[in-house]
């Protein structure tokens, strides 16, 4: 079934419980790509399907208002094609997506903060079978705790995010938990490895009675090439899953800072 292996799209990461400094802004370019060629059935099976291949230009930027405040935006323009026994193509317009995240206490080592967010859909039903799983807007807030620590004598923190994200039409709402650890092995290299966790929260509606569970597992590399430019590759793939496509894929960007 196609939309078993639409559904699982993933959306873009969110950034961690740390703010911008007052005035402070963040750009990222993103080139993004995922394909899979089975998928996880409803106990978590793998099951031989159609491809699907997804590649996408991501823009992402976020600004201080203050200390404390930190609001974002991004937006995508992608390429979804499925090919195989059903075959489809879809280009155009990816999600959009506008918040604000708050730091809410900052007790030592450790920063809490909360955030909240929209995600407009790009695609219409009218695109077709590519677009399924990619045409409900969606709302999501989520509370962030980070903790910065020494690991091996070098500069750690731990990044935990949980959330609930509802989302309009024929998908069913979901809870998510994020985790990120990220290491600074020198001081121009980030590490980081990182978990995203999706559980919904019942049966899609519509003719596809979906009910997904993801965990996707990603690793990922930032040099700082100047004290305002930042590149970065990451890695990703789907240990376990039910309702949801076996998905691997990468992501290589440029970042800027001002």
């Amino acid at each position: 079934m196609a939309a078993a292996i639409l559904a699982a799209a993933p959306g873009a990461a969110c950034a961690g419980a740390f703010t911008l400094r007052n005035g402070e802004t963040k750009l990222f370019a993103t080139a993004y790509v995922t394909s899979g060629d089975h998928y996880f059935d409803a106990r978590g099976r793998l099951r031989a399907r159609d491809r699907l291949k997804k590649q996408e230009l991501q823009l992402y930027v976020e600004h201080g208002v203050t200390d404390g405040l930190t609001v974002f935006g991004a937006g995508a323009l992608q390429q979804i094609t499925v090919s195989g026994e059903e075959r489809a193509q879809r280009s155009g317009l990816g999600r959009t997506e506008l918040g604000a995240r708050i730091r809410l206490a900052e007790p030592g080592a450790w920063i809490v903060s909360a955030q909240g967010g929209v995600v407009i859909a790009g695609a219409k039903r009218s695109d077709g079978l590519a677009a399924i799983g990619e045409t409900d807007d969606q709302v999501d807030v989520r509370l962030l705790v980070a903790r910065s620590f020494d690991a091996f004598a070098r500069p750690a923190f731990l990044d935990v995010q949980a959330g609930y994200r509802t989302r309009s039409g024929d998908p069913a709402n979901e809870i998510r938990v994020d985790a990120t650890l990220g290491v600074r092995p020198a001081p121009r290299w980030l590490l980081l490895a990182q978990s995203f966790n999706v559980f919904g929260q019942g049966r899609w509606d519509g003719p596809y009675a979906l009910k997904q569970r993801t965990h996707k597992v990603q690793a990922a590399a930032l040099l700082d090439l100047t004290s305002t430019m930042t590149i970065y590759a990451a890695v990703f793939a789907t240990p376990a899953a039910r309702d949801a496509l076996d998905e691997r894929g990468a992501q290589l960007g440029i970042g800027y800072r001002f």
